[in-house]
């Protein structure tokens, strides 16, 4: 098939990841906003080193995905070696006192991830290598596929031309696939019976399937839904302000006046570390990635001043802002907070589940199709299961495939997706430690799970590395495409251990 892919993060990258491995014959072409990849055209695609344009800081990779994303045995695992790329292995979440820096209750034991759910271990990891470790799988698959470590092996274009062509008509008389990066294309409009998309420039671009994959600001919802899907302000007491920074571990630990935020027996290095203060509704987060150099912040807060009707996740705000709203803090925190150099703030915005995620032949994953709050870390996971099971829904299917058989595949992806993606989009509303929504009932009914709404931190954590979409996906496929249907030969290569 000719597939075009709307933005190169997390949902956009695993999609194409995944449709690659399930048929290398498919010709898949990446359009990113970002110039970052503007001369990818007409030569190799970065290094996943170069994965700088990434947005946010650090990120979490829970067992529901790690189980697949980071299982070094072939047949399991896609290939991604979390200490190659400097994820940091969770031991567990401790909670502590504001105030008095005390901990509070037992907190959550991750330890025993990997034997708890099935070789899955809680990672944190900064964006950007995550990102480059997708990015390296897809150079590694384009290579191993065709020979060549040109992303763009099977037929150079120069820049322009792809925008006066279909894609169809580029491909024809190509029979290996491709997954190609082009930098510097911002798309305005969809049309999804065509299905085509037109680019900023004017430009019309036409496939045989259109994936969404370009976040939560993506013009393809309203033209699934025939109206815009609209961000909105949770009620108070709901947190609607997050902050972030990153700070290096090695300037907390040589000044004397912030070493104590560090254990002597590095028990810290291992885990997140949650401050509430549920009365004052804020909280504060913190863990380590990137191989524990750096320390990732997330400040979150009611602030009725906050009027905000769009996500930015770019908007500087000033380290006294920060140190003002936590003054009643611990002065060991905010002596850390004090070392912070570039903050952000993010308007917590909530976009309620939708009840399609397709139309014709344009379909979305990730954020684009349940953007979620940072409250479980859930966002980046939910992104990579859609990619997981869209590519393997659509693996055996062509240029020449039956329209009802497409459509048939679309559903079956919402069938495995929508339902428990839309239920950890409402969980997310609130924090592991906090009630969870009264309208979580009705999306768990729907996705047939038996425990009821969660009522404490384990009952969440169960709920969200539990499930297994590889398992979902295979029996699915079974049970309404073929009885003989496998995950193709392949598509879990593994990777040698360091």
């Amino acid at each position: 098939m000719d597939i075009l892919i709307t933005g190169a993060g997390l949902s956009g990258l695993s999609t194409a990841l995944s449709l690659r491995r399930a048929n290398p014959s498919h010709r898949i072409t990446i359009l990113e906003r970002s110039s970052h990849y503007r001369h990818s055209s007409n030569s190799p695609n970065p290094s996943p080193t170069s994965s700088s344009h990434e947005i946010g800081a650090a990120i979490n990779v829970p067992p529901n995905i790690s189980r697949f994303l980071c299982h070094p045995s072939p047949g399991r695992g896609w290939g991604l070696d979390p200490l190659k790329q400097k994820f940091v292995r969770s031991e567990g979440v401790l909670v502590v006192n504001p105030q008095t820096m005390e901990q509070v209750g037992e907190g959550l034991d991750h330890s025993r991830n990997e034997e708890m759910w099935e070789g899955g271990a809680l990672w944190y990891a900064h964006r950007v290598d995550l990102h480059g470790g997708l990015l390296a799988l897809i150079l590694e698959s384009n290579e191993k596929e065709n020979g060549e470590k040109d992303a763009g092996a099977n037929g150079e274009w120069v820049e322009g031309d792809e925008e006066s062509k279909g894609v169809n008509e580029k491909s024809k008389g190509r029979r290996k696939g491709w997954v190609k990066i082009e930098g510097g294309k911002e798309v305005i409009a969809y049309n999804p019976s065509t299905p085509s998309l037109i680019l900023s420039t004017g430009h019309t671009l036409t496939a045989d399937l259109i994936i969404a994959a370009d976040g939560m600001h993506s013009r393809a919802p309203e033209y699934v839904l025939g109206h815009p899907n609209q961000p909105r302000m949770l009620p108070d007491p709901k947190l609607n302000t997050c902050y972030r920074f990153l700070i290096p571990t090695a300037e907390i630990a040589s000044d004397p006046e912030t070493k104590s935020f560090l254990d002597s027996d590095k028990k810290e290095a291992k885990v997140c570390r949650l401050w509430p203060d549920v009365k004052g509704r804020k909280r504060l987060i913190a863990y380590r990635c990137r191989g524990g150099e750096i320390i990732n912040f997330v400040v979150m807060l009611r602030d009725e001043t906050n009027t905000a009707k769009r996500e930015d996740w770019h908007a500087p705000v000033s380290k006294s802002e920060v140190l003002s709203k936590l003054s009643d803090f611990h002065p060991d925190i905010l002596a850390v907070i004090n070392k912070a150099t570039d903050l952000k703030s993010w308007p917590l915005l909530y976009r309620p589940p939708i009840p399609t995620w397709h139309k014709d032949r344009l379909v979305l994953v990730g954020d684009a199709a349940h953007p979620m709050l940072p409250h479980h870390g859930q966002g980046g996971a939910q992104a990579i299961e859609d990619g997981l099971a869209l590519g393997l829904c659509l693996g055996d299917l062509s240029s020449i495939s039956a329209p009802d058989e497409l459509e048939h595949r679309l559903n079956l992806y919402e069938k495995i997706r929508r339902n428990r993606a839309s239920a950890i989009q409402v969980m997310s509303n609130a924090g592991f430690d906090e009630e969870a929504p009264a309208e979580l009932e009705g999306y768990l009914k729907e996705e047939g799970w038996v425990g009821g709404v969660p009522k404490d931190m384990k009952e969440i954590v169960e709920f969200e590395y539990g499930p297994d979409v590889v398992e979902r996906t295979v029996r699915v496929m079974k049970e309404e495409v073929d009885a003989g249907w496998e995950v193709p030969s392949g598509f879990f290569p593994g990777f040698e251990r360091q």
